[in-house]
């Protein structure tokens, strides 16, 4: 495996970058986006934009999650891309980090015929699904945020891992009598997601919201059939697994294909931490291999 730090141009403009105020915040992206490529050893089968988690606030490529999960997908025969998209700040805003993956999204288009997708973890996964949605729209002429960079990029595959797709989710006794006794740090409960999304949006209105598509959950179902095939694999304990269950149901609805499994005695988060037991060995290589399965049955 060879791995190689690049730097892929972003929409945003230096001014746009440098000028960003709390009453004025970055909304396009990043000038310059770092980006870590994993080639496998042997011929590549997929291409893969992976957008790490972190709430949209934290995270970077150096950390267990999105450098182990590009080892096991190149490993699996799968070239990846890993974004350091800009994160939500008082100055930065959505679609920025989003936008970062789209961008990288087009670049890695341009750069090969393989077979293309785009993922993600927690809130990464919600970033994943904007680029997909957006280089989509984009190359089929249709209103985007990314109109002006029609290019390549269209993602064939999206690939979510306990992902985050609603500011409001449905309630879910199950999982609820699951999470209940878990420490404060393993839980995503409904307030902190709250909290998680006006950061994330900042001052903006829910009509915004659904037509700039900045929360994939909240889209109609004519909206969502514009996403490629998906597959999306929730954590047991998890309190944001209604959404990644309901965002499957939405899926099916608007006529797009998904396969949905469950990681079995997991909490969120637990690709980060996926060497720290046998069993936790032996979930997240299960969780890979679901992941590498499902992506190659679409493309193949």
């Amino acid at each position: 495996m060879r791995v190689t730090n690049l730097t892929v141009p972003g929409w945003a403009s230096a001014d746009e970058v440098s000028g960003a105020t709390e009453d004025e915040p970055n909304r396009t992206g990043s000038e310059k986006i770092p980006v870590r490529q994993y080639e496998p050893s042997g011929k590549p089968w997929a291409v893969l934009v992976w957008a790490h988690g972190g709430s949209f606030l934290a995270g970077d490529l150096d950390g267990p999650e999105p450098d182990w999960v590009a080892r096991q997908f190149a490993a699996l025969g799968i070239r990846v891309y890993t974004v350091d998209y800009v994160l939500a700040s008082d100055t930065v805003k959505a679609p920025a980090p989003a936008n970062d993956v789209a961008a990288v999204l087009g670049w890695a288009g341009e750069q090969s015929e393989l077979p293309l997708a785009v993922g993600g973890a927690s809130a990464g996964g919600q970033l994943a699904g904007y680029a997909a949605l957006e280089r989509n729209l984009a190359a089929r002429g249709q209103h985007s945020a990314a109109s002006g960079h029609p290019g390549r990029g269209v993602a064939r595959a999206l690939l979510l891992e306990y992902p985050t797709l609603h500011r409001v989710q449905r309630e879910d006794p199950e999982v609820a009598a699951l999470v209940k006794d878990l420490p404060d740090a393993k839980r995503e409960d409904a307030d902190l997601v709250a909290q998680m999304y006006d950061y994330y949006l900042g001052p903006v209105s829910d009509a915004d919201v659904a037509s700039k598509h900045l929360v994939m959950g909240e889209l109609p179902a004519g909206t969502l059939r514009a996403l490629p095939p998906t597959v999306i694999v929730n954590a047991e304990a998890d309190d944001l697994r209604p959404s990644g269950e309901e965002f499957a149901d939405q899926l099916t609805s608007a006529g797009v294909r998904v396969a949905t499994s469950l990681q079995a005695d997991t909490t969120h988060g637990y690709l980060s931490f996926p060497e720290d037991s046998p069993e936790a060995v032996t979930a997240s290589t299960e969780t890979m291999n679901t992941l590498a399965a499902g992506l190659r049955a679409i493309v193949e």
